[in-house]
Order: C-alpha cells, then sequence, then structure tokens
C-alpha cells in the first residue's frame, strides 16, 4: 500500500509540476535513482554555473513512471551511476519515440547549450 500511495503522489506531483515548467521551453530535468544523488549535484552544478539555463532535478526510486525512459537504464542495470538529462520527452514532443520523431522535429541549438 505504501508504495502505490507513493508512485500516485510521486507520479501526480511530477506531472504537475512538468508539465507547467515544459510549456515554457527551455526546461531541462536531470533524472537520478536515489543512489545518485551525488552524480545528479555534479551535473547539475556543472550546467548551472556554465550556462544559462533552467535546470531541475531529482532523484527517485525505480518505481516511479518514467525515470527509466532512456539509455541510461543501461547503465543502472549494470549498477553503474548514470544521469538523464531531459527536456521532458512526451510532454514536449507528442511524436517522441513514435515514427514521427524524426531529426526535424530537435532543436539543435538547444541541444548545444547542454554540452559543458
Amino acid at each position: 500500500m505504501a508504495i502505490t500511495t507513493l508512485r500516485l503522489v510521486a507520479r501526480i506531483t511530477l506531472t504537475r509540476n512538468v508539465l507547467a515548467l515544459s510549456r515554457s521551453g527551455g526546461l531541462y530535468c536531470l533524472v537520478g535513482r536515489i543512489q545518485d544523488i551525488n552524480a545528479v549535484r555534479q551535473v547539475k552544478t556543472a550546467l548551472l554555473s556554465s550556462r544559462d539555463l533552467s535546470v531541475y532535478s531529482m532523484n527517485a526510486p525505480w518505481f516511479i513512471p518514467g525515470i527509466d525512459f532512456s539509455d541510461h537504464l543501461n547503465y543502472w542495470q549494470h549498477d553503474i551511476p548514470a544521469v538523464m538529462i531531459t527536456d521532458t520527452a512526451f510532454y514536449r514532443n507528442k511524436q517522441y519515440h513514435l515514427p514521427g520523431d524524426t531529426a526535424d522535429r530537435l532543436n539543435y541549438q538547444k541541444m548545444a547549450q547542454m554540452v559543458l
């Protein structure tokens, strides 16, 4: 019961916050596992100190929906710390991971801002 309740609260809170923030554009979110809090902090500190960006971060347990929606999952499966940098995927691009998810839909200028 506690895990189900935590899942629901986390999903509602995260979804509400991401939807509100992602509409403004330029939102980046760093996502890591609970045990990767130092890695997430290091990446966030580096991004905030070198760029004028809106960067949010979260460390969450494995069962939060969407936390494993990228290639960083492969590292986590081998217990290697990894941080996902996202512009909120499904909330910003309705074609994400669908046939319409093509190169012309990507914002290369925004991606370049994320390079340290």
